[in-house]
């Protein structure tokens, strides 16, 4: 029994160790599986990725810098394009590819503005009418949610 509690221990924490989902054991007489609880609370703060593996400290509610698409308190005028989905925002087809638009540039109606990736998933998201970027809110691999505003077309 003891070998028993021993391995469940152990298997626990190779959840950890390996990043995993869930680790299942099976032999003749005894069957374990445990799964890791994928409910999470999403905390958005803006850290490059890369940066914050180097430096490995923990986030705060006191330091974190809130993500947001489009400033709360600006006005918008011109066409909205808004995020249909929570997902990570893309300016380019590949990180070594150019953005699909900038801000100054002409669009006509259908033309593709950048990528929403969702579920691994990369959804594009066109120009609903034809014009010129006036802004663009969202940055390269920003989370967004559903209904932030990515970009405005005049």
């Amino acid at each position: 029994m003891k070998d028993k509690v021993k391995l469940i221990k152990e298997l626990a924490k190779s959840i950890n160790t390996y990043e995993v989902d869930s680790v299942e054991y099976e032999n003749e007489d005894f069957k374990v599986k445990i799964k890791k609880n994928l409910e999470e609370k999403v905390v958005y703060a803006a850290v490059n990725e890369s940066q914050a593996i180097q430096n490995a400290q923990p986030v705060t509610v006191s330091n974190i810098e809130s993500i947001e698409a489009k400033p709360a308190e600006e006005e918008i005028s011109g066409t909205k394009i808004e995020s249909p989905m929570v997902g990570t925002f893309y300016e380019a087809p590949s990180p070594s590819s150019p953005p699909y638009v900038k801000e100054g540039d002409k669009v006509s109606e259908g033309d593709t503005l950048c990528i929403v990736e969702a579920m691994k998933l990369m959804n594009e998201i066109k120009a609903s009418a034809s014009g010129t970027i006036k802004k663009i809110y969202a940055k390269d691999g920003m989370t967004i949610k559903k209904g932030d505003v990515l970009m405005i077309i005049e």
